[in-house]
């Protein structure tokens, strides 16, 4: 206990509801620290970064609905250029269905393009 300090406690002998922790825990001076926040600009460019590096390699892995080839696979022949054309309409529309998220205003349009479908976005 001596080496640990102040890190160590007495074992909670009671059972409290987290409503009477938090309240012990202002009346013996231990303030909450707020939670930084993620300035919403800087949350947007995180998720978008994660999303472009996540689509990035789902263009080379093998997707269960285009029959187990890669979208790049699929691509290649005109059955599969309309499984790949569908898969991206979902993508984009179960993105768009997340009003208030920045996953909604995600921007497939380079995937598309990347793809060479870009004519066929509609």
């Amino acid at each position: 206990m001596a080496a640990a300090g102040d890190l160590l406690r007495p074992p909670l002998t009671t059972i409290q509801t987290v409503e009477q922790a938090m309240r012990d825990r202002v009346t013996r001076g231990e303030r909450e620290e707020p939670a930084e926040e993620i300035p919403p600009d800087v949350a947007r460019q995180i998720l978008q970064d994660h999303l472009d590096r996540h689509y990035r390699d789902t263009l080379d892995q093998p997707i269960p609905v285009l029959g187990g080839k890669s979208p790049r696979q699929a691509v290649r022949s005109a059955a599969g250029r309309r499984k790949v054309v569908d898969w991206l309409k979902y993508l984009e529309n179960s993105s768009a269905r997340n009003e208030g998220s920045p996953l909604a205003n995600y921007d497939f349009r380079w995937i598309w393009e990347e793809l060479g479908l870009a004519e066929e976005r509609k």
